[in-house]
Formats: C-alpha cells, sequence, structure tokens
C-alpha cells in the first residue's frame, strides 16, 4: 500500500495545471473588444459550449462528492440529475429566447428591460452572492485532495489552485474558459474511467461480487417515495424541489447563461443546453457506480480506511493509498481539472456581472471597450482573490456534495421568481417584484429555521411566494404601457401591420 506523493505525481499534477495555465493564457488578445473578452465574440458553436456547460456541474464537489456521498448512502439523491432534463426544455423555449433577443451581456439587463435598474442590481446582487460561495467551494474541494496527498497546509493547497487559475482566465477571457474546459472535461472523464474500472478489477469476483454486495446493503435503492416533507432525497423533493432549484440555476444563472450567450445563434444555444443534459446523465452515473465500487472494495479491506481524515476525502484517498503508479497522478490532475474548470468559469462569470451591471451601468457609462477589458481583468483578479480566501472557511457547510446546494436554495426561488414574474405576467412591475423576493427569502429562512424540511424544496417555496406577492404587490404601483412590453412577455409580441 502506497503512502506518500511521489516526484513523479507531482510532476503530472504541476504538468498538468501548468499546461492548462499556459493554454488558457494562448488566448490572450491585445485591444478586445468587450464582446470577445467576455462572451468570446459570440461565435462559438455547440459541442465545446455544451461541454462546457457539463464541465460547469463536474467541479471536484461532485467528482469527490458524489462517489462520497452513494459510498455512505445509496442512489436517491442521483434523481436530481433527471430533474435537469426536466428544467432544460422550459429553459430552451421560455428563457433563451427573450435573452438572445437583446444580445445581452447578463441576464440582469434583461430585468432592467422588463421593470427597472433597481431590479436589475438585485438581481444581479443575488447572483454574485450564490457564484461567489459556488467559487469558493469548488475552490476548497481539490485544495483537500492536495493536503491530504501531499501533507501541505490546506492554505498553501488553495493558494496554488487559486492562483494559477486566476491567471490564466484574467489573460484568456471566455474563450480560454471554454477550451480550457474542454481540455479539463477529457481530463476528467479519462479519470473516472480509470478509478471505476481499477476498483472493479481488484474486487473479488469483480462486478458481480460488488452488485450483489452493494444491493443487498442497500445501496443501490433509488426511489424514496416518503411523504415526509423533511426527507432530504425523496422523489417528491429531488425531482419537485430539486427540479425547480436545477431550473433557477440553468435559467438565471449567469456562469451558465454566459456559455449561452458565446454560441453565434439561438439554435446552437439551445442545442448546448440539451447536449449539456443528455450527457451530465450518464456522468453522474459513473459517479455514483464508483461510490458503490469503493464499497464493496473497502468492505474486503476495513483496515486500509484507518487513516482516512474525512469521507470526502475517499476518491483521493483511494487514489493515493491503493491505486499507486503513474495512474495516481494522473486521476489527481483530472480531479483539479474539475475544478480549475468552474472555478475559471465562475470567476469569469463574476467579473462579467460586476463590471456589465454596475460598473458600466452605475458609474462609467461611456467608455471605451479597451476600459471595461482592463476593469475585467482587474476584476478578475479580485474576484479570484476573494474565492481564495472564502474557500479557507467552507469546511463548515458539511458534505461538499451538498455544500452549494444548501447556500443557493435559500436564493435560487427568490431571483427564478422575479425572473418569471417579468416573462409571464403584464401587471408585474419592479418594486412588487423586489418585495416579492425578499419576501420569498425571508419565507424560505423560516422554513430552515422553524420546519423539518428538506432543502430542496426551499427554492420551490422562494419561487411561489416571490411571485404570488410580488404579482399582488404590482397592483398598488404603477404598471407599463402594453406597447413597451413588446418582446418582454411571454406570448407578448408586436403585432404585424
Amino acid at each position: 500500500m502506497r503512502n506518500a506523493f511521489t516526484v513523479t505525481d507531482w510532476l503530472i499534477v504541476g504538468g498538468y495545471i501548468l499546461l492548462v495555465t499556459v493554454m488558457g493564457s494562448r488566448f490572450y488578445q491585445r485591444g478586445a473588444s468587450a464582446a470577445q473578452y467576455f462572451l468570446g465574440g459570440r461565435t462559438m458553436r455547440a459541442i465545446p459550449v455544451a461541454i462546457s456547460l457539463v464541465a460547469a456541474d463536474m467541479s471536484a464537489v461532485s467528482y469527490m462528492g458524489v462517489p462520497a456521498w452513494s459510498y455512505g448512502h445509496n442512489y436517491e439523491l442521483f434523481l436530481i440529475t433527471f430533474a435537469t432534463l426536466l428544467a432544460c426544455p422550459i429553459v430552451m423555449y421560455l428563457f433563451l429566447p427573450f435573452y438572445s433577443r437583446f444580445n445581452f451581456f447578463t441576464a440582469y439587463e434583461y430585468l432592467e428591460r422588463r421593470f427597472d435598474l433597481k431590479t436589475r442590481l438585485v438581481g444581479s446582487a443575488i447572483f454574485l452572492l450564490i457564484r461567489g460561495s459556488h467559487a469558493a467551494i469548488v475552490l476548497y474541494a481539490p485544495a483537500i485532495i492536495l493536503s491530504v496527498v501531499t501533507g501541505l497546509h490546506l492554505f498553501t493547497s488553495v493558494l496554488i489552485i487559486g492562483v494559477f487559475t486566476t491567471f490564466y482566465t484574467t489573460l484568456g477571457g471566455m474563450k480560454a474558459v471554454i477550451w480550457t474546459d474542454v481540455l479539463q472535461f477529457s481530463i476528467l472523464v479519462s479519470g473516472m474511467i480509470t478509478v471505476f474500472c481499477v476498483c472493479l478489477a481488484r474486487i473479488p469476483g469483480g462486478a458481480s461480487t460488488a452488485y450483489h454486495f452493494a444491493a443487498g446493503a442497500g445501496r443501490l435503492k433509488l426511489f424514496n417515495f416518503s411523504l415526509d416533507p423533511g426527507s432530504l432525497t425523496s422523489f417528491w423533493a429531488t425531482i419537485i424541489g430539486g427540479g425547480v432549484l436545477v431550473l433557477s440555476v440553468l435559467a438565471t444563472d449567469q456562469a451558465y447563461l454566459q456559455r449561452y450567450f458565446t454560441t453565434r445563434s439561438l439554435s446552437e444555444g439551445r442545442k448546448a443546453l440539451l447536449l449539456d443534459g443528455l450527457i451530465i446523465v450518464p456522468i453522474n452515473l459513473v459517479l455514483y457506480l464508483m461510490g458503490t465500487a469503493l464499497y464493496s472494495y473497502y468492505h474486503f479491506r476495513p483496515d486500509r480506511l484507518r487513516d482516512l481524515p474525512m469521507v470526502d476525502a475517499l476518491l483521493p484517498y483511494f487514489v493515493l493509498h491503493d491505486v499507486g503508479g503513474v495512474l495516481a497522478g494522473l486521476v489527481i490532475a483530472s480531479i483539479f481539472a474539475a475544478s480549475m474548470a468552474v472555478m475559471s468559469a465562475s470567476i469569469n462569470a463574476l467579473t462579467t456581472a460586476t463590471t456589465v451591471d454596475f460598473y458600466r451601468r452605475l458609474f462609467q457609462p461611456n467608455r471605451s471597450e479597451s476600459h471595461y477589458v482592463l476593469f475585467g481583468r482587474l476584476g478578475t483578479v479580485g474576484w479570484g482573490a476573494v474565492a481564495t480566501f472564502a474557500a479557507l472557511f467552507a469546511n463548515r457547510l458539511g458534505p461538499i456534495v451538498n455544500a452549494f446546494n444548501i447556500i443557493n436554495s435559500y436564493l435560487a426561488g427568490p431571483i427564478l421568481g422575479i425572473f418569471l414574474l417579468g416573462m409571464l405576467t403584464r401587471k408585474a412591475n419592479g418594486t412588487g417584484a423586489v418585495i416579492g423576493g425578499a419576501l420569498g427569502f425571508i419565507a424560505v429562512s423560516l422554513t430552515g429555521w422553524l420546519l423539518n424540511v428538506s432543502f430542496f424544496y426551499y427554492a420551490l417555496i422562494g419561487t411561489g411566494i416571490t411571485y404570488a406577492s410580488g404579482y399582488l404587490l404590482s397592483f398598488i404601483g404603477p404598471h407599463r404601457e402594453l406597447a413597451e412590453l413588446y418582446g418582454l412577455v411571454h406570448g407578448l409580441d408586436r403585432p404585424t401591420p
């Protein structure tokens, strides 16, 4: 049994990080326009964007957290993956047409067109809170690995990953994010398959033994039809509540939307989203199967887990102690690939929202393109520093597989409710939408504080309260003229002469 991170491992992981940094930096363009830096010039095709969207989901949080979860539980949480497929058509045919019609940089520009400036700023601020926390969490996960396998202090591990990822994202912009995502996704999938196959090969009897043992232990249970609202992974919580949570992410989160905005047409954006939904199902299935295989593997070798520092570190622990050789370095590199991809996209989206929705809109509305690109580069450095610092506190959120979902569940409902008010109603106004969003957040917070309810329901509650209260409150204030809403409300198009 191997117990140390070798020089070869260091060379593989270090070489990989350097390769990605160099590749991303090659997309640096002197004199790039804002559209080129933030949106890749709006020239991307569906396939690389779809892979980048999958990479946005496949950070080390998933890579480590999902196998750790299925190792200790079962497959009930896997149903949240199918919620993605249910949400995709809604985003494709309700949300994307609005965004593509106006060539927005951020989705929150729509909120100003439909409502007013304060609604745009509130929506963008909610995104900054959600995605800023996510960037910290996805940086923390691979830092655990580096700390576990090398003995480096957690702070040093966080700093190494944060600095390199921020560097190439700052130089290359959105094109660097997408094309490094494609590379890193390839490495990630290779690492997943390697771990899964090696683990199965070392179980006496192989896949058959793993299946029967896991089934007998209840580790393959998929459906939980409990009506208890406190059941975290019930069918209703994951499909209905989780479906609303996923819908909010896919439809209102700038880190996802910015990828759609890079495509050359609405059709390409829809294809990218559909491919994302289709690819993510088998990828997540392999991650769950990996946890099952590890459960069976360590059933025959329980003594090998005595030095495991935490369940979330199970995958890198297995790789370091039980895989060995060059494969260990490659798999650890694939885990870094997962989180570097997500972090780069997150800080790029955070910078875009900060630059477009706040800096340009409020403070410097008429500056040159190069000025905004420069501010964007500086903003990328700033957000990278914030994420790196915040990652040091991510361990306080519990198991990493659900850490981001817990944070997101409080804010996803209000922001989705605000967008739905704009897209589906003619009467809603900005004041009603903002107050409705505040009431939705309060309702979710009280639910989490006073009731034993699965956090997957929080987005559903927040969306419902925001939509209903925002609509009713809008009757108090003034409404926009019908002619002003053409193209901004679903089904309300300018009449042809």
